[in-house]
């Protein structure tokens, strides 16, 4: 009860913050909010939402192909479950942390080892990361050139580059090299660590031998793994720059798509260490300057994030709470039925 308790002062957090940002930009544009919405066209959400219903599905299927390689089968509907969710409690959480720490709960309460669901949702987290780093620096250029003459908005995305190139490497430290954290253990001299870490030793042994067997031995199947991390990346990207071509003058080319592509990573690995629930009123305030920049446009855009947050943000949230009855309902009936 507590939990659930706490899901919904942060929902309602995150509302609260989003519609109060929303309302200020209004205000600081000289802009009715009211009938800016209304210009909103409900097709353009519903497509936005389909879009991500496209990267749920996605993300299942390297699931899939992945817990495959264990000898793990688990249906599809709980893989799509546990994606939705993982969203869910990163939208709801501070710094977006909650989504990956619940993925691993998940996967290891249907069944999967502790040590594979860790190396399987870190993995992905790790080339999701990659490919970041990768995009932004071949857009990067692009970018800056876009925000010649600006200050704060340069410094944004360079600040963007920076973390997300320093985070990349202490993740892959970390998660290549569990010494570094026994060595912490030896450092400090708790009685709790002690006594923890003669388990932590035998888990990192077995995650070590999990992240081998999948780099190693099944490396053609993170190859495809990493494809399809970038189909998903570009569909997330996709649902922004459409939004902008439905209401700015933005041209539709694929340079454009790429500045919009690579601003969007840059800004989001600078943007989610925000301590806001899921990042609420940081992505409206900061997207909002840095695409004015960029498209030169103001009203078009603000009506754009809006749009966009609306379907991505906000429906996934209702998304997921209403698949979470779902799951919830039909595993009490399986339950009387069993009884």
């Amino acid at each position: 009860m507590k939990k659930n308790q706490k899901n919904v002062i942060r929902i309602l957090f995150s509302i609260f913050i989003g519609l109060f940002v929303i309302l200020f930009m209004g205000k600081f544009y000289k802009t009715n909010i009211l009938n800016e919405i209304k210009n909103i066209k409900l097709i353009d959400i519903v497509f936005v939402f389909f879009i991500y219903l496209m990267v749920y599905t996605i993300d299942t299927l390297r699931y899939i192909i992945i817990l495959k390689q264990f000898k793990i089968k688990l249906n599809f509907f709980e893989l799509f479950y546990n994606n939705v969710m993982g969203l869910f409690f990163s939208s709801i959480t501070p710094f977006a942390a909650g989504g990956q720490p619940y993925q691993i709960y998940h996967l290891n309460k249907l069944g999967f080892d502790l040590e594979h669901s860790t190396n399987v949702v870190v993995s992905r987290f790790i080339t999701t990361m990659i490919l970041n780093l990768i995009i932004a620096i071949i857009s990067y250029k692009n970018v800056i050139i876009s925000l010649k003459g600006t200050t704060i908005e340069s410094t944004l995305i360079n600040l963007g580059l920076f973390v997300s190139t320093i985070t990349l490497i202490l993740i892959l430290i970390v998660f290549s090299n569990s010494d570094i954290i026994i060595k912490l253990t030896n450092i400090l001299k708790f009685k709790r660590l002690k006594k923890i870490k003669t388990k932590y030793l035998e888990w990192s042994n077995n995650l070590k031998n999990s992240i081998k067997f999948l780099w190693k031995e099944k490396i053609y199947i993170m190859i495809l793994d990493i494809f399809l991390n970038l189909l998903v990346l570009i569909l997330q990207a996709y649902s922004l720059y459409y939004m902008f071509l439905r209401y700015t003058n933005l041209n539709n080319s694929f340079n454009n798509f790429l500045i919009v592509f690579g601003t969007m990573l840059l800004l989001n690995m600078v943007i989610f260490y925000i301590p806001t629930p899921g990042a609420s009123g940081t992505i409206e305030i900061t997207y909002q300057i840095i695409f004015s920049s960029i498209l030169k446009v103001q009203k078009g855009v603000f009506l754009s994030i809006i749009g966009w947050r609306f379907a991505t943000y906000y429906l996934q949230i209702l998304f997921g709470l209403l698949l979470s009855f779902f799951n919830l309902m039909t595993k009490k009936t399986k339950n009387s039925e069993l009884k």
